[in-house]
């Protein structure tokens, strides 16, 4: 005896779904706003579930130097994928100069510490270090005067914090 199936409709999925990150600039200084957009796709099956979430905020909210996320997906055939990315914030004196713009609500004031942060860029690229420390230092004093006046206590935190990096 012999005997002969046929079945259809059954298709077989062993492609792992895909996670890509996009809208990523690579490099962000701190005055910068990061918008990074994580999809997860899978063209078979679909996904079932993904980690994925997308990037945003302020880029003095994330921490300077290398941030790096990563997200999965799995398919539902039980593929699973996967995708990262990375991307470097860093303080400049224009860019924290640019932050104080954004943060002070007094232009004379942040007039005065965009001055300050001239002064320690200008000693720096004279490799005169004294005159670079003494300059942020007066730039710390002048925000920490300014806290609950011109500046916020967090708007002043992130400030000194970012100056230190200098």
């Amino acid at each position: 005896n012999t005997a002969q199936a046929t079945v259809s409709g059954i298709n077989i999925d062993k492609t792992a779904p895909t996670v890509t990150y996009t809208g990523n600039a690579g490099t962000y200084t701190v005055d910068q706003t990061v918008s990074v957009t994580c999809t997860a796709q899978d063209s078979l099956s679909g996904v079932a579930q993904t980690t994925c979430q997308n990037i945003g905020g302020p880029a003095y909210s994330f921490t300077l130097g290398v941030n790096n996320f990563s997200a999965a997906a799995t398919d539902r055939a039980g593929n699973a994928g996967g995708g990262s990315t990375s991307f470097t914030v860093q303080v400049t004196s224009a860019s924290l100069g640019n932050l104080v713009n954004q943060f002070c609500s007094s232009p004379g004031i942040a007039n005065a510490l965009d001055a300050n942060l001239n002064q320690a860029a200008a000693a720096a690229a004279r490799g005169d270090l004294s005159g670079k420390n003494g300059a942020l230092g007066a730039f710390r004093n002048q925000v920490q005067a300014q806290t609950g006046k011109s500046l916020t206590p967090a708007q002043a935190a992130i400030l000194i914090q970012l100056s230190l990096a200098l």
